[in-house]
């Protein structure tokens, strides 16, 4: 199918970009920004969205690449690719979980031009890696016409396709916690076809002298938005990792979620996958966090297939 016809005009920097938006918006014209394309794209194609003007970013240089990462945080532009984001052995060698995702997220050619922040600012509910990023604590900066602010991505992503971005906000870069994090982990169940998740679980794992003392758990496919599964943390924290805790905990990833059911997939079903998915990435993390720790010890990359 073709998209409706639209205008189009390419910004040079973030201000162009949002008075290019105040333009369009004073006209009268429906506009949306253009990151790298693979989601916004296929929905016009579709006849989903039908904006007039679709104003580009890729010509954004300062809202590219890794901005900085070490042992604490690490901070990339929101139009970093997930192909320059999975070859950046720093940051993919601080967070397995992020090299997990990447690696298995669509098809190269998506992986070559779909962007970091048009993924969470595109909010889909089956989404590699906002699961990720909300179990790293992830931090947005997001610039407007007055400035900008910070926004925890947990607070940020609000239900199918919706997030808390502003009209003429635009999300410029993401930091996310490195520090413990070569103790994680990202599972999933992909749809055959495109290879999105019917359920999906990131698992950050703290250990102290050989205990769980803390852990983030993000869920993404079984319903509206990706989420934190907080019950399964407070049954691994400060506890003894074991079969009995791994099965108990991860049996609470889906607690409390109305879950999503299609022709994909029922709602019973996901839930199950949820479950299943959540021990293997809980104990592929704490096995990392075990190496890492080790003399000599590395964190282990690849994790069970369901």
């Amino acid at each position: 199918m073709f998209p409706a016809d639209f205008g189009y005009a390419r910004a040079t920097s973030v201000p162009h970009a949002l008075g290019l938006l105040a333009e369009a918006r004073a006209a009268g014209e429906e506009a949306k920004f253009l990151a790298g394309g693979q989601s916004l794209l296929p929905m016009m194609k579709l006849r989903l969205a039908a904006p007039q003007i679709l104003i580009d970013l890729a010509g954004i240089d300062d809202l590219k690449g890794v901005k900085g990462c070490d042992a604490d945080a690490a901070t990339f532009g929101a139009l970093t690719t997930y192909r320059e984001l999975e070859r950046d052995a720093t940051v993919t060698g601080r967070v397995p979980a992020l090299a997990d995702a990447l690696a298995g997220l669509a098809d190269p050619q998506v992986r070559a031009r779909g962007t970091v922040g048009g993924a969470v600012a595109h909010g889909d509910p089956a989404a590699d890696l906002p699961p990720v990023l909300l179990a790293l604590n992830a931090k947005l900066t997001i610039a407007s016409p007055a400035g900008t602010r910070q926004a925890l991505l947990d607070d940020f992503l609000r239900g199918v396709f919706t997030t808390d971005l502003a009209q003429d906000e635009i999300v410029t870069a993401i930091t996310v916690r490195t520090s413990s994090a070569r103790g994680s982990a990202y599972v999933k169940f992909p749809h055959p076809a495109s290879h999105l998740p019917l359920a999906g679980v990131a698992a950050v794992v703290t250990m102290e002298n050989e205990r769980i003392a803390r852990a983030e758990v993000a869920v993404t496919g079984i319903s509206a938005r990706p989420y934190r599964a907080r019950h399964t943390e407070r049954t691994l924290a400060s506890s003894d990792p074991g079969p009995v805790l791994l099965a108990e905990a991860a049996a609470q990833a889906a607690e409390d979620v109305a879950p999503l059911s299609d022709q994909h997939a029922s709602g019973p079903y996901r839930v199950h996958l949820a479950q299943v998915l959540a021990r293997r990435a809980i104990a592929t993390a704490i096995r990392r966090a075990q190496n890492a720790a080790a003399p000599n010890g590395a964190a282990q990359s690849g994790t069970e297939q369901p």
